[in-house]
């Protein structure tokens, strides 16, 4: 495997993206989400432009793909997409820019310097994207073609362990449908993971069916076929669209695990035609891939079984704009700009409220609980506490309020059921009111251990610094601001209302109360 990486893409005026750039990472899946026909396949589209033009023709039509405003309308030197990959390799980052004129013929900056599309060739061939679309996509031809291009690589190595020439046409069948075997034992131990529950593909096997006779790696895709043994030798298009995305699934593993290539998959919606149960055992799949052959996935996707709570850096949420305008070149005609942009967010809890909004997500289906959670007895401690995250310019987390601080032991358990299936451990900090009653539930939940939840008790002091919890000393969350601050909002909202604000003796009494 070579050390090249593929760390980031950059988009500009390629369909409705004029302008996105999103960061490769080789941890984790890099996940497009957002509303539908807002572009988010259009990135997929400018990889496989990116990757596969300089090797196969028009893949790049320009009055489709250079946004429709700018083609039939501004011109000019603004009209060209710009499409440009950054790769890290032995330590030094080089970066590649294709860009396509409108004609669609495209030229080529590498590190800054024009080359040859000869040359564009011989800096992309360490590596192979592979675009997965979500519908009207001919799998069988799909799964043909990469069997052809990498899928049969460990057949070359047991024929280049042969010491002697292949003399009679018997023992190349033999030895040929031996290697086949081989090989058909190792996708399906990929895709016995994808149906090792009850359901109709259970206990079903992949088989490749080989020719007896011509040459090997010339005609391969005329020698295989590859098919779903459940009871009749028919083709692979005759099984269900939910069958043929788990032998493809199973074969995109077994391709990553043998590749000679840096593979990149971008894949639109993987979820399409599988169960529910099936997206989460794929989600995991793509997420050994990426860890551990180190090899690049982008995907698109509506299901939230793809989205890793505990890791959103990964994750980017697209959104769609429309704007009126008037062409510059072109007096009194108006065009409407389209532009896809990720959103941009202050937080993790944020990312994570918006793509609840986007998916529909409702709290009983496992996203209430956050991997950062503050967890306090009324409505108004939430407000509080977010506001006080707001003013000084923190990130705010997720907070739930329980309606009193007895209720706090049982919230921890339903939540604790919660995290059962998840792959990390949520962190819950309890902040209770310094009053016999939330002094008592502190104590009761200092013996408490949950199996799921990493669960702390913050106590806040007074503003004065007053920690004492002697009768007597009582406070709530809200008295942990300094009242010279609250006097000072106070002052704030009369002066804009116009109203006369709280003067130094006013101050000492509005003191004395609180």
């Amino acid at each position: 495997m070579n050390t090249s990486n593929f760390i980031s893409f950059h988009v500009k005026r390629y369909r409705s993206l004029l302008d996105v750039k999103v960061d490769i990472g080789n941890e984790s899946p890099i996940i497009i989400c957002g509303e539908n026909n807002i572009g988010k396949t259009n990135f997929l589209r400018a990889l496989n432009v990116f990757f596969n033009n300089p090797f196969k023709d028009n893949l790049f039509v320009a009055n489709r793909d250079i946004p429709h405003h700018i083609f039939y309308g501004s011109q000019g030197s603004g009209s060209k997409s710009e499409l440009t990959g950054t790769f890290e390799k032995d330590g030094k980052t080089t970066s590649l820019k294709a860009t396509f004129d409108n004609r669609g013929e495209p030229t080529y900056l590498l590190a800054n310097k024009t080359v040859s599309e000869r040359e564009a060739q011989d800096f992309l061939s360490d590596f192979q994207f592979l675009y997965i679309e979500s519908h009207n996509v001919d799998l069988p031809k799909l799964i043909s073609a990469v069997l052809e291009k990498d899928g049969l690589l460990p057949l070359d190595a047991k024929r280049k362990k042969q010491s002697e020439p292949l003399k009679k046409l018997e023992e190349f069948i033999d030895l040929s449908q031996k290697a086949i075997s081989d090989i058909e034992h190792d996708i399906n131990q990929c895709f016995e993971k994808f149906t090792d529950f009850e359901g109709v593909l259970k206990n079903k096997q992949i088989r490749i069916n080989f020719a007896e006779f011509e040459k090997l790696r010339d005609v391969v895709k005329t020698m295989t076929s590859i098919t779903l043994s459940d009871g009749n030798n028919h083709d692979i298009e005759s099984k269900g669209s939910g069958a043929q995305r788990a032998v493809f699934l199973a074969l995109m593993q077994f391709v990553s695990n043998n590749s000679k290539h840096n593979v990149i998959w971008g894949i639109d919606e993987p979820e399409a035609f599988l169960q529910p149960r099936l997206q989460k055992k794929v989600a995991k799949v793509f997420h050994e891939i990426v860890s551990t052959r180190k090899q690049s996935i982008i995907l698109t996707t509506h299901s939230q079984h793809f989205i890793e709570l505990n890791n959103l850096k990964t994750t980017y949420i697209f959104k769609g704009s429309i704007e009126k305008r008037e062409y510059a070149r072109k007096p009194n005609q108006d065009f409407f700009e389209i532009n896809t942009t990720p959103i941009k967010c202050n937080s993790d809890f944020e990312k994570a409220s918006l793509i609840k909004q986007h998916l529909g997500i409702n709290n009983n289906d496992g996203w209430e609980v956050m991997p950062y959670n503050l967890l306090v007895e009324g409505e108004e401690d939430k407000k509080y506490l977010e506001t006080l995250f707001q003013m000084l310019n923190l990130s705010v987390p997720n907070i739930v309020w329980t309606g009193g601080a007895s209720k706090f032991i049982g919230y921890l358990q339903y939540y604790n059921v919660s995290a059962q299936e998840l792959t990390y451990k949520p962190k819950f900090i309890c902040i209770f009111d310094n009053d016999p009653e939330g002094r008592e539930q502190s104590n009761k939940l200092k013996n408490k251990k949950y199996d799921y939840l990493d669960v702390s008790i913050e106590p806040l002091p007074r503003h004065n610094s007053l920690t004492s919890t002697k009768k007597g000393n009582n406070w709530e969350i809200e008295d942990f601001l300094p009242q010279e601050y609250l006097i000072q909002i106070i002052n704030t909202i009369l002066k804009k209302n116009k109203y006369k604000i709280i003067i130094n003796k006013l101050k000492i009494g509005l003191r004395l109360q609180i």
